[in-house]
């Protein structure tokens, strides 16, 4: 009791919190952060659901990112293969006029320089050569069968009076499928890669010509003169090279399967063996 009889208020300590408050404040930060922030109380689903939000925002900006980059390339390659088909329309358009252009040189030889009268060595023919030399090397498959069948046609590369000489011409991947060749003098040409599936150079002189990959399959080369012709690795399936010519010939990886070599003259020929001709079935 206190004077006067009035009762005295017991003094006290101030309170700091309760004891739930003074033991968090005896957590660690980290704790106390994540009981604030509920993330202990979080179930999984809760969490998958946190990121699955968190993840569309990002997701959505890599396929953004992604499809412009898909569309830009998408562009670019269609851009690139129409500027392709230009170049090629605008290369068949240039060879169709060189090979026109040539034709009316060569027609105007023909008819008004007496091309096929001229003498061996004479000027005319060494034109109409440089002429054809020039004009095969702008030309592709086609266009080279096309000059070939010209001159054939016009009696200027027949074997007993040849009047141009191809000797080293570029007839590489030439298409002469089917073409009536008898008696041609392609001599020395260069006929790599050529298509002569079903030619029928008959009597033809090939002697000393490049035909290596070349593919001759069921094509007539009856008496043909091959003489050191090169045809390694040529497809010569099904040909006829009866009484042909093939001395000194070279014919390393030549398909010869089925090939009518009888009487042909094989002295001397390279690449391939009496025995490896006979398991080609090689009729003889």
């Amino acid at each position: 009791m206190g004077k006067h009889g009035a009762p005295v208020e017991q003094e006290t300590e101030p309170s700091n919190g309760t004891a739930a408050e003074k033991e968090s404040r005896k957590r660690p930060w980290r704790s106390r952060l994540w009981k604030w922030t509920d993330f202990g109380e979080k179930t999984l689903w809760d969490w998958l659901q946190l990121l699955s939000a968190l993840a569309i925002p990002v997701v959505l900006t890599v396929a953004g990112f992604w499809f412009a980059a898909w569309q830009g390339e998408r562009q670019q390659a269609i851009e690139d293969q129409r500027a392709k088909v230009e170049r090629d329309i605008e290369d068949q358009r240039a060879q169709d006029t060189a090979l026109q252009a040539y034709l009316d040189q060569m027609t105007a030889l023909i008819l008004e320089k007496n091309l096929r009268d001229s003498k061996e060595v004479s000027e005319v023919r060494t034109l109409a050569r440089a002429r054809t030399l020039t004009v095969l090397g702008r030309l592709g498959p086609d266009r080279k069968g096309s000059v070939v069948r010209f001159l054939y046609e016009s009696y200027l590369i027949r074997r007993g009076n040849p009047i141009v000489d191809l000797k080293n011409a570029d007839l590489s991947e030439a298409d002469l499928s089917n073409a009536k060749l008898s008696d041609a003098n392609l001599s020395y040409a260069n006929l790599s890669y050529a298509n002569l599936n079903y030619a029928s150079p008959i009597d033809a002189n090939l002697g000393g010509a490049e035909l290596n990959f070349a593919s001759l399959s069921e094509a007539q080369l009856s008496n043909a003169n091959l003489r050191g012709v090169t045809l390694s690795y040529a497809n010569l399936r099904g040909a006829t090279l009866s009484q042909a010519d093939l001395s000194g010939a070279e014919l390393s990886g030549a398909i010869l399967f089925k090939a009518d070599l009888r009487g042909a003259e094989l002295s001397g020929v390279r690449g391939v063996t009496k025995r490896k001709l006979e398991k080609s079935n090689v009729k003889r």
